[in-house]
């Protein structure tokens, strides 16, 4: 398997849990499912490949974010404005209403994989993923 590149990481709990990378080099949706019976993440991830107006609508947003967390970092932004900058709120509430609910994958229309997130550079959009076919060997 090869590294791939993670264009966004939409929620985070210890390790990336939503977001769009590349499968086979193709944007997909990768979620990480919650497993209530053992009230913890699953193990593995569910793909699917993401709509390209999709696509766009949230790299749109990752950017909105990513400013917003380059002048949190700087100390030019505080968590109340959290996740967009005042310049920047009307259109993030714009794209989260035309996001919606797409940013997810049907446990019945995805594939179940495995993922290794790594980051390859400082901050949030250095990330990569290998992606395997089976649960890792412990």
């Amino acid at each position: 398997m090869a590294w791939e590149r993670v264009y966004t990481i939409n929620d985070f709990w210890d390790r990336p849990r939503l977001g769009i990378a590349n499968v086979a080099g193709v944007p997909h949706i990768y979620q990480s499912p919650f497993d209530s019976a053992h009230d913890d993440f699953a193990d593995h991830y569910l793909v699917r490949q993401v709509d390209p107006d999709l696509l766009e609508l949230v790299l749109e947003d990752w950017a909105i974010w990513m400013r917003w967390s380059e002048a949190f970092d700087q100390g030019l932004a505080s968590t109340e404005s959290h996740p967009a900058l005042p310049a920047d709120r009307v259109r993030h509430d714009e794209l989260q209403i035309r996001i919606g609910s797409r940013l997810s994958v049907d446990p019945a229309a995805g594939r179940k994989v495995w993922g290794q997130f790594r980051n390859i550079k400082r901050g949030w959009d250095g990330f990569e993923v290998e992606w395997r076919n089976e649960p890792p060997l412990d």
